[in-house]
């Protein structure tokens, strides 16, 4: 019976103190704000931050919340939950991306007197920069870095750098001695310990960075260089860069400023610059939000400074000219090059032909030939309409215009040929003297032929010559409508393929012109005349050969 009293008696001091201690009506004082920084899966041991909290052994005397969107909620004990506390500490096990948040502690430290503690608890899927502790920057001789987990508790501790393992190193606090650049490197603390029978691990890293001692330069500005002028446009946003070196590791005593012709741009209206470090160097870009008539009338001045000297460069801004009229003369220039092209390609054989007139006066050739061409022809199995167009092309229009008119002196077979000589020597004797070989193509359409039969031994000759000794070339005339080459022989063929015919209308009125495009083609084909040739005669010299 005594000890029931006494229990009952506790159970309502303990009731009367956490009454006490949790009375609303009384306005916490709130502390600074701490940062915690973990990873998901870990496990979170956070004690009170305030050194006297987290010592606190009445359980009652601390209460634990969470800021989130729906308000502030209280955190349970139990240690079923997940998220629990037992006094002064906080655990999270594990910890999961939606723990992030900010966590608040309440500590009565008397009855009506208490102080209210505030943690970010940021929690990351995984290691990320952003989670670094501290930046030991500073050239020392030894840097201490402190575990920033597993404070207060048991645990196994390690270290490591740029996550490999540092041996030995079981301490809550690293020393690094004698630094020196090869230090450099993110330092991680890892320890593992128990709670309730499950084990958990916690993480927490410093970069440590050695920096050289400072080495201090008069300011030189790199860029842009003095009298510069930047192109922009009316209206248009305009960035100025200005970079400076000042020394190495130099993070004071130094100041760049923008002016526009004598006026500092600080706070004015429309522009803005700003300052930070690139490589070793200090930039400062300025931000002129609309480019006005006012500033491309002005010059922007870049001033640095530093205690004992100062420079400056002067920069002045231009309307882009516009690229239109370069453009045009551009397609222009285009223009007339295609036509210049076109034209040329035209009149090339008018041109040559004229070039070829005043040539005529100095040309005295001596090569040894005698016909400036061979004329070859079919001579059989056609109907009377093509014989007669054929025999009227090659007895009067042939001749009247290369001979009578132009100065050529062709052999035309048939014609010019001796009565009582050989055939065969004749043939082998007037090609070797003559500088071309014109062949004239007529459709074959009499006996069930459709195509030409070219047959005869100056057709043998004529063909050997120009495509196997390759002593002559071919002008091919065709006479009449051809459509079907792949009848003919091979050789011919390959002919036709090198040199495409040139078409005779014998119904055209220029038919007989040495004008016309036909003839210019055929005399643009034909060698040069010499100067004693080239005259007007009546009719065709019928050369002797009986001296030959």
């Amino acid at each position: 019976m005594t000890d029931l009293w006494i229990i009952s008696v506790c159970f309502l001091a303990e009731l009367v103190m956490t009454s006490t201690f949790t009375n609303s009506t009384v306005q916490c004082e709130r502390q600074d704000i701490y940062h915690v920084r973990v990873i998901a899966g870990e496990g979170l041991y956070l004690p009170c931050p305030h050194l006297q909290c987290s010592d606190e052994m009445n359980a009652s005397a601390i209460s634990w919340f969470k800021n989130d969107s729906n308000g502030i909620q209280q955190i349970p004990a139990e240690e079923s939950a997940r998220v629990h506390y037992h006094g002064a500490i906080l655990y999270i096990l594990p910890l999961a991306l939606n723990d992030t948040g900010r966590y608040i502690t309440r500590w009565w430290y008397e009855y009506d007197k208490c102080d209210e503690f505030e943690t970010d608890v940021v929690v990351y899927e995984e290691f990320h920069t952003d989670q670094l502790y501290g930046n030991f920057s500073e050239q020392t001789t030894t840097v201490e870095m402190l575990c920033p987990v597993c404070e207060k508790q048991e645990k196994n501790l390690t270290w490591y750098k740029d996550f490999h393992l540092i041996p030995g190193q079981t301490e809550w606090i690293l020393r690094v001695r004698h630094t020196s650049k090869k230090d450099d490197g993110i330092y991680t603390c890892v320890c593992s310990w128990e709670h309730y029978g499950q084990t958990f691990k916690s993480s927490g890293s410093h970069q440590l960075q050695i920096v050289e001692p400072a080495k201090r330069y008069p300011p030189k500005i790199l860029s842009p260089r003095n009298n510069s002028i930047e192109f922009t446009d009316l209206g248009t946003k305009q960035v100025l860069n200005c970079s400076v070196f000042f020394g190495t590791n130099v993070r004071d005593r130094f100041r760049i400023i923008w002016m526009r012709n004598v006026t500092p741009l600080e706070g004015v209206k429309g522009y803005s610059y700003y300052t930070r470090e690139v490589n070793r160097t200090v930039l400062s870009v300025l931000n002129i939000n609309k480019v006005s008539e006012t500033d491309l009338h002005s010059v922007f001045r870049c001033i640095a400074s530093d205690a004992n000297k100062w420079v400056q460069v002067l920069i002045t801004l231009k309307t882009r000219e516009s690229v239109l009229p370069l453009v045009m003369m551009f397609l222009c220039m285009i223009l007339l090059f295609l036509v210049t092209v076109g034209t040329m390609k035209w009149f090339a054989v008018d041109l040559v032909l004229c070039f070829r007139s005043f040539w005529i006066v100095w040309n005295k050739r001596d090569d040894g030939k005698v016909y400036d061409a061979y004329v070859i022809y079919q001579k059989d199995n056609m109907d009377d309409e093509t014989e007669k167009n054929l025999a009227h092309f090659i007895s009067t229009v042939l001749p009247t215009v290369l001979e009578d008119k132009c100065g050529f002196k062709l052999f035309i077979h048939g014609r010019d040929d001796l009565p009582g000589e050989d055939s065969l020597e004749l043939t082998d004797a007037r090609m070797q003297l003559s500088r071309r070989l014109i062949v004239v193509l007529t459709p074959g359409v009499s006996k069930g032929q459709k195509v030409m039969t070219p047959k005869g031994y100056d057709w043998h000759v004529g063909l050997h010559q120009v495509l196997v000794q390759q002593e002559m070339s071919a002008i091919l005339i065709q006479l009449g409508g051809m459509s079907k080459y792949s009848e003919l022989p091979l050789g011919l063929q390959h002919l036709l393929w090198k040199t495409p015919p040139l078409r005779w209308d014998s119904g055209s009125p220029q038919a007989a012109c040495p004008g016309s495009r036909f003839w210019k083609q055929v005399r643009y084909m034909m060698p040069v005349p010499t100067a004693a040739a080239y005259c007007p005669k009546s009719s065709s010299p019928r050369p002797n050969f009986s001296q030959a």
